[in-house]
């Protein structure tokens, strides 16, 4: 018996994906020492960091693209929460790096992002 059905829901995936990274984010940037640590303006780090990392997954095709996602998240870490450039370098990895672990774990339980495109024919 498989219980494993794929759900589509961007709203679903992206409210966990948000909640599940926000706590060992908020403990790291308490670890790391950063300027603004309090929870509000981690949880809006957090929540660029998720939508970013979504887009870049659903719609970067080059390595331009990339480079251009991880730029624009050193600079949100950096001017958000206070951090060095070489701070918020590590932190983005280590972020996008955890999002893109609990993606896999919430495929495995059936929770999927898709971004569906129509065609014009």
């Amino acid at each position: 018996m498989d219980l494993n059905y794929p759900i589509e829901s961007a709203f679903l995936v992206l409210s966990l994906l948000f909640a599940i990274t926000l706590i060992p984010a908020k403990v790291t940037i308490q670890f790391i020492g950063a300027d603004y640590s309090n929870i509000l303006r981690c949880a809006l780090a957090v929540f660029i960091a998720t939508i970013t990392t979504l887009y870049a997954i659903s719609a970067v095709d080059h390595l331009m693209g990339v480079i251009l996602s991880f730029t624009w998240l050193v600079f949100i870490f950096n001017r958000i929460l206070g951090m060095s450039k070489s701070w918020s370098s590590l932190f983005t990895i280590w972020l996008v790096l955890m999002q893109l672990a609990v993606l896999h774990g919430l495929a495995q339980y059936g929770l999927t992002w898709y971004q569906t495109t129509s065609q014009l024919v």
